[in-house]
């Protein structure tokens, strides 16, 4: 699940032509963790609210409820 959700992540980001740095700063994470989130290697269950916020996703989409 982690990396399905990791690649909707990527792929929002692309659409909005943001780079993992710009994403990253404004959610307040490091480069290198949000580069985790992408990759699956990490949960993103702190940050999926603020991360929704910066990406304008709805939740249920990434997820699959």
């Amino acid at each position: 699940m982690q990396k399905y959700i990791g690649q909707q992540l990527k792929t929002a980001r692309h659409n909005k032509k943001l780079t993992q740095e710009q994403v990253a700063e404004a959610v307040g994470l490091s480069a290198k963790h949000y580069g985790c989130i992408e990759r699956g290697e990490v949960s993103t269950t702190a940050v999926l609210v603020r991360l929704q916020q910066v990406l304008e996703f709805e939740v249920s989409i990434i997820i699959k409820i």
